[in-house]
């Protein structure tokens, strides 16, 4: 019994070692949402900042929706009050978020007493491709509300997870710039590159777009236009103010996307609701020094995308860089970027 014992010991020790470097290397920081470590892995955002704002409901009211684009709408250019309501923002980029896991989230946050004023929420070419399921199925993107249907399975698959030996070291030397990022990501949701909004000024050569799925074919089942005409139901029923702005996409990558159906899910947004454009080839998206990569845009286009969905008045020319898009002028959209 006594040598059982003592192998059973031998057995778990080795367990339980390998168990603690797992959830202390963490590499998704889905074990320390409330304290995360800055690394070279992704976060799975989507987990750890709605957990933050159901922990914290009553000290956010309005919220940047979207995927890890938006997470460049830096807090400079945000407006402080609305209809005499003092609005206190918090951006909720994530990975490869798409508009049904933007509309679970809001739904989630409702559900657990957040009083929403405000939602902006950029939608691109990932919008009109990527799904829920799809990113259900990735550990960077799992959603909260995967936590919600099954805790256990939900930690398992992260506690699967082999520890990087190169982000234990990352993790066990968190220095003062880590901790200001921290500190950021816990007051606004991003990263001190992030806010930066300064004006590029180093010249860039066009990159290559990094790859874009296809629109969906049965267009009238679409689960982002569905999504995004849900979403503007629950807001108009809540009181919410609700602004979705397409992003400004690299030339590069907007070519492509516009090759599988980008123009025509536009068209779909706009049949559901109004939308601010800052699609198509312009002053910026043609300009590869105001991109980090073939992705996303710097936060001095955010700054100017703030500047215009805020003004007091719409553009209305639809050639212009967030031309505000209506039914009413929705065809000469169309016709414009085809025309491009």
């Amino acid at each position: 019994m006594k040598k059982l014992i003592i192998r059973a010991c031998l057995c778990i020790v080795p367990f339980l070692i390998y168990l603690g470097t797992v959830l202390y290397v963490d590499v998704f920081n889905v074990f320390h949402r409330d304290n995360i470590r800055i690394t070279d892995a992704a976060r799975n955002d989507n987990y750890i900042k709605t957990r933050y704002i159901i922990d914290n409901s009553d000290k956010y009211n309005s919220f940047i929706l979207g995927s890890s684009r938006v997470g460049n709408i830096p807090p400079q250019g945000l407006i402080a009050n609305f209809e005499g309501e003092e609005l206190h923002w918090y951006n909720m980029t994530y990975p490869m978020g798409c508009p049904k896991d933007n509309l679970e989230t809001v739904k989630t946050f409702l559900e657990n007493g957040v009083d929403i004023k405000c939602l902006v929420i950029g939608i691109d070419e990932i919008s009109m491709y990527n799904t829920y399921e799809n990113n259900s199925s990735e550990l960077i993107e799992k959603q909260y509300q995967e936590y919600e249907k099954s805790p256990l399975s939900f930690w398992y698959k992260y506690i699967m997870v082999k520890p990087e030996f190169s982000i234990l070291s990352q993790v066990i030397s968190q220095d003062e710039n880590d901790a200001e990022n921290v500190s950021l990501f816990y007051e606004y949701g991003v990263d001190k590159r992030n806010i930066d909004i300064s004006e590029p000024s180093k010249e860039k050569t066009m990159v290559k777009s990094l790859g874009c799925g296809y629109y969906f074919e049965e267009r009238s089942e679409s689960e982002p236009i569905n999504a995004i005409k849900e979403l503007k139901e629950i807001c108009d029923e809540k009181g919410i103010r609700l602004i979705i702005f397409s992003s400004p996409v690299l030339e590069s990558t907007y070519e492509e996307a516009v090759s599988k159906g980008y123009i025509e899910f536009l068209e779909d947004v706009a049949a559901v609701t109004d939308f601010y454009n800052f699609s198509g080839l312009n002053q910026y998206t043609t300009n590869m020094k105001y991109y980090f990569d073939a992705s996303h845009y710097d936060p001095f286009v955010g700054l100017k995308i703030e500047e215009i969905i805020f003004a007091d008045e719409h553009i209305s020319d639809v050639k212009e860089f967030g031309a505000y898009i209506t039914k009413d002028n929705a065809s000469e959209l169309i016709s414009y970027l085809k025309g491009e």
